[in-house]
C-alpha cells in the first residue's frame, strides 16, 4: 500500500481521533457540557484498530494533541500579554506544548487494542488506570485531570473527597473503554459485554447514591458550622487598562470599592493577587496617603472597619550594592499580608511557586541572553514555607487561613502541606489571561482542593472568577468575570475530614502499579487472547 493509500484508509480514524478532542472544548468550562464526557472518547477507541501498533499510537497522539491545541489555545493570548513576542510566535507555543504534552496519549489510547488482544476484556480496566498515571506522573505546568470538569456534578463529586479527582477520571475513562468494548464485539459480531454494563451501572448508581447522602450528612454539618461575612472584591478592568495606571491610582481604585463594603460589615476583606505594587508593611511616609506610612494606611482603614484584612501584592526588599547597569539590588517576591481586625500586621507570605514565563525566566541566571530575547517575565524569587495566618469568628474565636497564590491553589502537593488550616484563601489575577477560557479553568481546577481536603474555598480573582466553594463541593457563591462586584457572602467555616486527605491519595499510585503489572503481563503474553 503506498502512502497515499495509507493516509487516505486512515482519513476517517484521524477525523474521529480529533472529534475525542476536539470535543472536550464543549466539556470543558466556560461551555461545560459534561455529559458529553461519558462517551466522548469512543469516536477515538473506535478509531484504533488490532494492528499496526504504531498508527494507534499515532492516533492516540492526535487525539491528544488536538484537545490540548484547543483547550488551551488561551496560551497565545497569555504569552503575548506577559512577553514581547508577537502572536504568530505565541501560537507557536500552543504548538510546542501540545507537540509536546500529547506524548503520554499515544501510550494510554493507543494502547489500548494491544492490550485488548493480550489481556481480552481486562484492558477495559488497565486502559483507565494508564491515564491516572499519565496524569500523576506526568510533568505539567497545569494539572489538568480529566475528572476535573465534572466539579459541577453533585453527588458524582463526592469521590473527589475518597480517591481525589483521580477517581473520577478513572470512572470516566472506564465508561468509555465499556462502550468502545461494545462496539468492537458488534463489529466482530458477538454478544455485547452485558456483564461489563451491569457492573458499570451498580458503580455509578452505589457512587450516586453514596454521594447524595455524604452530601447531605456534610450539608447538615455545614448548618452548625459558624459562619462569617467573606467580602468579595473585583474589578472590571482589562490587564492593559491596569498596566497604565500608577501605584497610587490602583490603591485607590481598591480603597474606593472597600469602603463601599462598610454598611455591609464584614469579617474578612480580602484584596487580589498584585492588586498593589508598594510594600504593605513599609513605614516610610508618602503625601499620596496623606503623609502616613503604608503600614500605617491599612492598620487604620482595617481597625476602622473592624475586619480581619489580606492584601496580595509585591515585595521588594533592597540590598547593599549595586547591579552592573548600576541599579540597586532587591530581591522581589509575590506576596500577601494579613492585618488583624486590632490593625495589627499578622505576616506575610511569599508565594513558594512562582509562574515560570510569568513571574521568572527559566533558564534566565544560566543564560542571561535569554532576558533580552524574551522581554516581558519577571524576576520573583520563591517563598520557602507557607505561612498560617489567624482571622477572628464574629464571637472572637480564632480559625486558622492560609493564602495559596494563583496557581498555586490547583497544585495538589503543595495544598497537602496546607492541612492544618481550616480556610483556603486563594488570591489570583486571572486579568493576564484575557477574557478566554483560562479564568474559566483556572477556577475549576481550583474548586478541586475543596472537596480533596474538606474546607471550604474562598477565591478571590483581580477581574474574577472569584467563588466560594464548600468542603462538600458546592460552588456557594460565583462571579462573572471582567465584571465589577462588590459583595459580601456568608462563609461557613466547616472543617470536614476526608479520606483522600488521609491517604486517598494512593489511589493514584494504585493505578500506577496495576497500569504496570497489566503493561508487564500483556507483554508477557506471548499469544493474543480472545476477548
Amino acid at each position: 500500500m503506498s502512502r497515499v493509500e495509507r493516509l487516505i484508509a486512515i482519513g476517517p480514524r484521524a477525523v474521529a481521533a480529533a472529534i475525542s478532542g476536539l470535543v472536550m472544548v464543549l466539556i470543558c468550562p466556560p461551555i461545560g457540557l459534561t455529559w458529553l464526557q461519558w462517551f466522548a472518547y469512543v469516536p477515538l477507541l473506535w478509531a484504533l484498530r488490532d494492528g499496526p501498533d504504531r498508527t494507534n499510537a499515532k492516533l492516540g497522539y492526535w487525539f491528544g494533541w488536538t484537545m490540548l491545541f484547543s483547550n488551551f489555545f488561551w496560551l497565545a493570548d497569555t504569552v503575548v500579554i506577559f512577553s514581547s513576542l508577537p502572536y504568530a510566535l505565541s501560537i507557536g507555543v500552543v504548538v510546542l506544548f501540545a507537540t509536546v504534552w500529547a506524548i503520554p496519549y499515544a501510550m494510554v489510547f493507543g494502547s489500548a487494542r494491544w492490550l485488548r488482544a493480550r489481556l481480552g476484556l481486562s484492558w477495559i480496566v488497565i486502559v483507565p488506570a494508564l491515564q491516572v498515571a499519565n496524569e500523576a506522573l506526568w510533568p505539567s505546568l497545569f494539572p489538568y485531570y480529566l475528572g476535573s470538569v465534572q466539579y459541577r456534578s453533585g453527588a458524582l463529586w463526592q469521590l473527589a473527597s475518597v480517591t481525589g479527582v483521580a477517581g473520577i477520571s478513572y470512572l470516566i475513562v472506564f465508561t468509555n473503554c465499556a462502550l468502545a468494548e461494545g462496539l468492537y464485539r458488534l463489529h466482530e459480531k458477538r454478544r455485547p459485554p452485558l456483564g461489563v454494563y451491569a457492573a458499570l451501572a451498580a458503580v455509578i448508581a452505589g457512587v450516586l447514591a453514596w454521594g447524595s447522602a455524604r452530601y447531605d450528612a456534610v450539608e447538615a454539618e455545614l448548618s452548625e458550622a459558624p459562619v462569617i461575612r467573606a467580602a468579595i472584591l473585583q474589578q472590571a478592568g482589562s490587564m492593559e487598562d491596569w498596566l497604565t495606571k500608577s501605584a497610587w491610582q490602583a490603591l485607590q481604585s481598591w480603597v474606593v470599592l472597600t469602603r463601599q463594603l462598610e454598611e455591609l460589615e464584614p469579617d474578612l476583606v480580602v484584596w487580589p493577587e498584585g492588586s498593589i505594587i508598594i510594600n504593605p508593611d513599609d513605614e516610610k511616609d508618602y503625601r499620596a496617603l496623606g503623609g502616613i506610612s503604608p503600614r500605617e494606611f491599612f492598620s487604620r482603614m482595617v481597625s476602622r472597619g473592624d475586619y480581619d484584612f489580606l492584601i496580595g501584592g509585591g515585595t521588594i526588599e533592597l540590598h547593599d550594592g549595586t547591579t552592573s547597569d548600576g541599579r540597586q539590588r532587591f530581591t522581589a517576591y509575590n506576596s500577601c499580608y494579613m492585618f488583624d481586625r486590632a490593625g495589627e500586621l499578622g505576616g506575610r507570605y511569599n508565594k513558594m511557586v512562582p509562574l515560570p514565563f510569568g513571574e521568572y525566566l527559566p533558564l534566565a541566571d544560566v543564560f542571561p541572553i535569554l532576558r533580552e530575547l524574551i522581554q516581558g517575565p519577571g524576576d520573583f524569587k520563591a517563598g520557602e514555607e507557607v505561612t498560617f495566618f489567624q482571622g477572628s469568628l464574629p464571637d472572637g474565636d480564632p480559625y486558622v487561613f492560609t493564602s495559596p497564590i494563583c496557581y498555586e491553589a490547583i497544585l495538589t502537593r503543595q495544598m497537602w502541606k496546607m492541612r492544618d488550616t481550616d480556610l483556603f484563601v486563594n488570591i489570583t489575577n486571572d486579568a493576564w489571561f484575557g477574557d478566554t477560557a483560562a479564568p474559566h479553568q483556572h477556577s475549576m481546577l481550583a474548586a478541586v482542593q475543596a472537596i480533596e481536603h474538606g474546607r471550604p474555598l474562598l477565591r478571590v480573582a483581580f477581574t474574577g472568577i472569584s467563588m466560594i466553594v464548600e468542603p462538600h463541593g458546592q460552588i456557594l457563591y460565583e462571579t462573572e468575570p471582567f465584571v465589577e462586584v462588590v459583595k459580601a457572602e456568608e462563609l461557613r467555616m466547616g472543617r470536614i475530614e476526608t479520606l483522600y486527605a488521609r491517604g486517598g491519595w494512593l489511589f493514584s499510585w494504585l493505578c500506577i502499579l496495576g497500569s504496570l503489572i497489566g503493561v508487564v503481563t500483556a507483554r508477557m503474553r506471548a499469544t493474543p487472547s480472545r476477548t
